[in-house]
């Protein structure tokens, strides 16, 4: 009888040692299951405080973690130094298979998990292709002499389309875009507005920043790069701007 009665008081006294024990926390079940959809909205990298403000005060703590266990439920964090949120998981050990299932987020939540479902999540960029930027009616247009492009694309990441007169020699032109190459290409050729002192770039205003080297017209439009090379072309700086604007509107 007394190892009975002895065995009844150890269940009783670790009652609110599991996941589904939550005897010792002083949460309802009601309060427990409000705690589901809030832990979805934490996300990795955020603050140790803004994390409590969301879920409300712990039930477990120490420097390194912060636990919410009550009932069925068990939700952790986990801390760097800084006390920004590492890693967040849930305890799904007591949970009917019917919860596990309406779970909205995974169970095991980090800053390079979360990053790479995002990245898989944004749609892939469209890369037109040169030809198609600036079509041969288009450029023959800006040019005031009938040309035809011919595509290149054997570059990764790069398109390339050289319009060549329907006769003669010239106007010639090549339009090549460097997808995610421009700011890289800016550093490189070091064409940080070198202009002379009292002097106006023709290129002003064009894209993000422009500068010519030879017959090359170099222009950084947000993370691309435009290169524009004209010959046999007079008025280039007011046929380079109409060839970019043209291409710029189909990126």
């Amino acid at each position: 009888m007394k190892r009975i009665l002895l065995t009844i008081g150890i269940v009783a006294a670790c009652a609110g040692c599991s996941p589904g024990g939550g005897g010792t926390s002083g949460v309802s079940k009601a309060v427990a299951e409000t705690w589901t959809a809030k832990w979805c909205q934490a996300q990795p990298g955020s603050t140790k405080e803004s994390l409590v403000a969301l879920m409300g005060e712990p039930t477990g703590a120490s420097a390194g973690h912060l636990s919410w266990t009550a009932h069925q439920f068990q939700f952790n964090a986990h801390l760097d130094p800084a006390g920004t949120v590492n890693q967040l998981d849930i305890n799904r050990h007591s949970l009917s298979a019917a919860e596990k299932a309406a779970l909205p987020c995974d169970p095991v939540r980090t800053r390079d998990s979360v990053a790479a479902a995002a990245a898989a999540d944004t749609p892939a960029r469209s890369q037109p292709r040169a030809c198609t930027l600036v079509t041969d009616a288009e450029m023959s247009a800006v040019l005031g002499a009938t040309v035809v492009g011919e595509a290149d694309e054997r570059s990764s990441g790069r398109t390339v389309c050289t319009y060549k007169p329907a006769s003669g020699i010239s106007p010639h032109v090549e339009l090549a875009v460097d997808w995610g190459g421009g700011a890289a290409a800016m550093v490189a050729m070091g064409m940080m507005g070198k202009v002379e002192p009292g002097l106006t770039s023709p290129y002003e205003g064009l894209g993000d920043n422009a500068a010519a080297v030879g017959p090359m017209l170099m222009i950084k439009t947000g993370e691309d790069l435009v290169q524009i090379t004209l010959t046999g072309v007079s008025e280039v700086p007011v046929k380079a701007r109409k060839i970019f604007d043209t291409a710029k509107a189909k990126m």
